[in-house]
């Protein structure tokens, strides 16, 4: 597919050579969608399909998918068209909608005050496409936008996944800023590896993750403000795309007033500079459906990219071609019986009852917050500090690296107290400490394990 008004744009100008080259081909889902509508003998898709009752006793005369007599029995709620065949390429266009919804609903804008900041939401993002989990959304919108050696902008406490997709699978490069300073978002930090990336880049790729594993950080309000326009200004000056993948996936987990309750996503999608968001966020936390694999990307567009209606629906679908064929060319498409049970769920409970059904999980966590916060302010030990946190699953504790190391730490938490805790011990970028994942504890042992952890600290 030719990309004729998406090589016009400055997202375009940022791909990767991989991400100007592929393209989803008029291959074996092109054919077939067009014999589903155009033919009369299809004979198309390598999907072996016949009369139910054919080959299961007492079946329907209806012409199926091949199924396993019996597997019906596990899957009672959902017809056999949910969950054999295969899904769309890009999603199942009835979920895709839905989530697009959803996110317009996480927006928080009211349907009557904010009428006009909604439709312009609706109008300027793609729909969303459908990956294997949020873990495969990073890969995949990474392979489209970067080189081998370009740079990506992250922060040195990170989810360790990033380097792994990044700099192991990708041979890019992140290039890190210290967090914290003082407390709060070290913005002068973040800003000078903006300009070191500028003098060697074309394209600003930023990575940023709220609330953040392995913290739990959320930027404050005030936070939130001087970070966009942090990123406006930097934009007018370079007048190169800054493109800022934000990683949702613990998006609804916020536990403070003080914070911002929403994905920064929508404040920069505002924004009429070109710096581009691209979201990622799925089913695995918000809806709690881990191994269900189900994530999202959706992104950003601006309005003086297009001249027209016409022109912005053909960018879309170019974007969508170009997604679709890294999908395509890797997992070829997305677990078919999670989208069909999302949209049963969706359907069925709508997007109020959805969230409702969320709140006692989301009171749990938030009490398990509070405790393991009183309990840690109980250890006066001065080698350790606690990073800021607001929302999300963990809490980072850093330790000093001359009082311990925090891979011994963490074998000594194990074998000694049998505590297990994630070490994260990277030197070079000034980090050692453990994060603890408090969301898998119960609230009353969490006592006992930071008492555990004080016990191993008084070891040193």
């Amino acid at each position: 597919m030719d990309s004729k008004i998406l090589e016009k744009t400055p997202l375009y100008s940022a791909f990767s050579e991989l991400g100007k080259r592929i393209s989803l081909p008029q291959g074996i889902f092109y054919w077939s969608g067009r014999a589903k509508k155009e033919a009369e003998l299809i004979g198309t898709l390598g999907a072996a399909y016949a009369y139910e009752d054919d080959f299961i006793k007492e079946g329907r005369s209806e012409w199926l998918p091949c199924y396993l007599n019996g597997i019906k029995e596990y899957f009672k709620n959902l017809d056999i068209n949910d969950i054999v065949p295969y899904a769309t390429i890009s999603g199942v266009s009835e979920l895709r909608d839905i989530w697009k919804n959803w996110i317009i609903h996480k927006s928080l804008l009211d349907e009557k005050e904010d009428l006009q900041k909604i439709n312009f939401l609706q109008k300027y993002t793609t729909t969303p496409i459908i990956t294997t989990g949020v873990t495969n959304g990073i890969f995949l919108i990474c392979s489209l936008l970067l080189n081998a050696n370009e740079y990506i902008i992250a922060p040195n406490k990170r989810w360790g996944n990033y380097d792994n997709i990044i700099k192991g699978f990708l041979g890019a490069r992140i290039k890190s800023f210290t967090y914290f300073k003082e407390q709060q978002f070290n913005f002068k930090g973040f800003e000078e590896v903006i300009d070191e990336v500028t003098v060697v880049q074309d394209k600003i790729l930023i990575i940023l993750n709220f609330p953040n594993n392995p913290t739990g950080h959320i930027p404050t309000k005030e936070e939130s403000l001087k970070l966009i326009e942090l990123l406006r200004t930097k934009q007018k000056e370079i007048k190169k795309p800054i493109i800022i993948l934000i990683d949702d996936a613990y998006e609804p987990f916020v536990y403070t007033d003080d914070v911002i309750d929403r994905s920064i996503f929508y404040d920069l999608q505002d924004l009429e500079e070109d710096i581009i968001p691209i979201k990622l966020d799925g089913a695995t936390k918000e809806l709690l459906l881990y191994g269900a694999r189900i994530g999202f990307i959706t992104i950003g567009l601006k309005p003086k990219w297009t001249k027209d209606d016409t022109e912005l629906e053909i960018l879309k679908n170019e974007i969508e071609n170009k997604l679709s064929g890294l999908i395509r060319s890797t997992v070829s498409n997305c677990n078919h019986y999670f989208q069909a049970l999302m949209i049963k769920l969706f359907n069925t409970k709508g997007i109020e009852e959805i969230i409702s059904m969320r709140k006692s999980v989301q009171d749990l966590l938030k009490e398990r917050y509070i405790k393991i916060n009183i309990e840690l302010k109980k250890i006066k030990n001065p080698n350790i500090s606690i990073d800021p946190c607001a929302g999300g699953f963990f809490i980072f504790m850093n330790i000093d690296p001359n009082y311990i190391k925090a891979n011994d730490f963490a074998e000594l938490l194990l074998s000694k107290y049998k505590v297990g805790v994630i070490p994260i011990e990277k030197p070079d970028e000034n980090i050692n400490g453990i994060r603890i994942a408090y969301c898998s504890i119960n609230i009353t042992e969490i006592p006992e394990i930071i008492k555990r952890i004080n016990y191993a600290l008084a070891d040193y």
